[in-house]
């Protein structure tokens, strides 16, 4: 499979890029993972929603977790970490965090960043068999003016990438939507530090707005 790579800089979405296999399995795992419902953004504790913590890697962390999600009992975890590394970003990426959360009519997502250091990635994998635009629940990343400057859907095997440091939000679901809204998120460090090496792409490609 020719898969586009991540470049650090604008936001990206990467459609049908993961094998239908690897992807059909990570759908399975969060089937199968126990969900804990009280996890909250630290810019609104009381905003609460489910969680599955994998990677146990915190907002200051700067270690990777690799490790850690290979000790996972769901050895699919480890199987996506190095698919990212041998067709996403270079080789010797540092994975800070990784985890699953997911979203319910009534639970609301809070802007927020992952981080407040510059040259990190936060990549988002829809783990959704179907979507449709009238369940809401799009991704937004803002500008630097706190507007919406890009706005992804949920769509089955659909990647969104950008900078760890930029304000986003999950958006709240529709009452038509009875399910469950998953999202696997992963946060990397370049080896280098430095973001140009997430990838040999020299023009990145901006995400679309839907």
């Amino acid at each position: 499979m020719n898969t586009p790579t991540i470049a650090y800089g604008p936001s990206q979405v990467f459609d049908n890029c993961l094998p239908e296999s690897l992807y059909q399995s990570l759908l399975t795992a969060a089937s199968r993972i126990g969900w804990r419902f009280d996890w909250s953004t630290p810019s609104n504790p009381h905003s609460r929603y489910w969680h599955h913590e994998v990677g146990y890697g915190n907002k200051e962390n700067t270690v990777d977790v690799t490790d850690r999600v290979r000790k996972h009992p769901l050895q699919e975890f480890g199987q996506y970490i190095d698919w990212l590394r041998s067709h996403m970003v270079s080789p010797g990426t540092r994975m800070l965090r990784f985890y699953l959360n997911a979203h319910t009519f009534g639970t609301d997502g809070w802007p927020h960043n992952d981080t407040d250091r510059g040259e990190e990635l936060t990549t988002i994998l829809y783990l959704t068999p179907c979507w449709q635009p009238e369940w809401c629940g799009e991704t937004v990343v803002f500008n630097a003016q706190r507007d919406i400057e890009t706005a992804v859907l949920p769509r089955r095997n659909r990647l969104l990438s950008f900078a760890s440091d930029r304000l986003h939000s999950p958006r709240p679901l529709a009452k038509a939507f009875g399910g469950l809204r998953v999202v696997l998120v992963v946060k990397m460090g370049s080896p280098d530090g430095l973001g140009a090496s997430f990838s040999r792409l020299l023009q990145p490609t901006p995400a679309r707005t839907n």
